[in-house]
């Protein structure tokens, strides 16, 4: 069948983008299903390959905890697969049970969504009204940025601003007539930088109509008092500060979280948010899960849990820094970017890794910007400092050896046949 092809740029860049998913699928380094019966831990099977993971976000190793998966089996041999209701009709006590235990970590009313993503399309359209200028940080989650046609549709004006910018969001918050709305990452999911926290809680006093949404999804529960996440451990609460977190990550289960002080307007949030009326629950097995993660987090073993991987961490900034490896931030968190440039560079750079026993993540347009293509890694505890040490001597080897070198693998091998030929972007 031949396709037709509208060849704007957005077309081009969409066409890119399926290449270069193709290409990473063929190479083994993206959409791959494991291979492995079980999973303890820090290898993955791959194409018949024992592989180090490097591209893990259960950064506190409770994926698999025993306490954690005795709770799941608790709850689903109680309660079944799943409760298929709306929360809004009725919910399993489960639901009260964790609400609770996450209060108590983040010292606020909550929320609990399915997922990150839907806590926000749940939130954001109750917070923001007609009028209301929205902010958004220039890296902020393709999962915020997904509400963005509702808010304007809904009479909100978005504007986007640099990375980080407080000077320009300054100048936009004190030129808006109405409430303003600062849209951000508590912990940047791609280069693992951070935002100004300390820096952005000044403009509290300065700008009395301005408010901070803030999703700390990959900052929750490895780091802050209770696991309440690199965001609050370093800023604290305000009245105009909502915040978002993820159960995927250091939790080890799913979920989303939305939190605030106001209890008002939690419980608008909760009874008018739309998949909180329209969406289907969290089955039985993830909250009875998530609930004894929760306990773990409230428990006096977290402290310890965080300084063994804050261990890791420092582990790799002080041996990056040690080879000449260039990483995108110097900041103490699990994540970590080193950029290759080239989309073809950086899917040679990945297969060498894969080559010698690492599964890293290759990134390019659009998760990052084109010809800024890179290697992203996260570290937790399952993995070792030995496997951090070879994976990190060998990432920066394949970095020098690879760079620029744009025609190692030949992407139109991967194309359509009956793809037109002037439908191609640039990376």
């Amino acid at each position: 069948m031949t396709k037709s092809l509208s060849h704007t740029r957005a077309d081009r860049a969409v066409d890119q983008f399926l290449r270069q998913s193709r290409l990473g699928r063929q190479l083994g380094f993206s959409h791959q299903l494991i291979e492995d019966h079980e999973f303890h831990g820090d290898t993955i099977t791959i194409g018949g390959r024992e592989l180090v993971n490097f591209g893990l976000c259960c950064y506190l190793g409770l994926g698999d905890d025993s306490r954690v998966v005795e709770a799941a089996i608790d709850a689903v041999t109680r309660y079944g697969n799943s409760y298929s209701s709306s929360v809004a009709y009725t919910a399993l006590p489960l639901y009260g049970d964790l609400r609770e235990r996450l209060g108590a970590m983040l010292d606020a009313p909550v929320v609990v969504a399915a997922s990150t993503s839907l806590a926000h399309f749940a939130a954001l359209p109750v917070m923001v009204r007609r009028g209301d200028v929205v902010i958004v940080d220039a890296l902020a989650h393709a999962s915020i940025l997904a509400v963005l046609p509702t808010l304007e549709a809904n009479g909100a004006e978005v504007r986007q601003v640099p990375h980080n910018d407080l000077a320009r969001v300054s100048d936009l918050a004190a030129a808006a007539t109405q409430r303003s709305w600062y849209l951000i990452d508590g912990l940047y999911s791609m280069a693992g930088d951070t935002a100004p926290a300390e820096e952005l809680m000044l403009l509290f006093s300065t700008h009395p109509e301005l408010w901070v949404y803030c999703d700390d999804a990959h900052g929750f529960g490895w780091d802050g008092a209770r696991g309440r996440g690199q965001f609050l451990r370093r800023a604290g609460w305000h009245d105009r500060l909502v915040m978002s977190f993820g159960l995927a990550k250091s939790f080890g289960t799913m979920g989303g979280v939305i939190a605030a002080r106001d209890e008002d307007l939690i419980e608008a949030i909760e009874v008018t948010g739309g998949p909180m009326v329209f969406g289907g629950p969290l089955p039985p097995p993830v909250l009875g899960a998530s609930i004894a993660a929760a306990d773990i987090h409230l428990s006096d073993e977290l402290p310890g849990l965080q300084a063994e991987l804050m261990g890791r961490i420092r582990f790799v900034a002080e041996h990056s820094s040690r080879i000449g490896l260039p990483l995108g931030s110097k900041e103490l968190t699990p994540l970590w970017w080193v950029e290759i440039g080239p989309v073809m560079s950086t899917a040679s750079v990945v297969s060498s890794l894969l080559d010698e026993g690492f599964f890293v993540n290759g990134a390019v347009f659009p998760a990052v910007p084109r010809g800024r293509s890179g290697v992203r890694f996260t570290v937790t505890r399952y993995n070792s400092l030995a496997q951090i040490e070879s994976m990190l001597d060998l990432l920066n080897e394949a970095r020098l050896e690879h760079a620029g070198h744009d025609d190692i693998i030949d992407l139109t091998a991967l194309e359509d046949p009956e793809r037109e030929s002037s439908a191609q972007g640039d990376d």
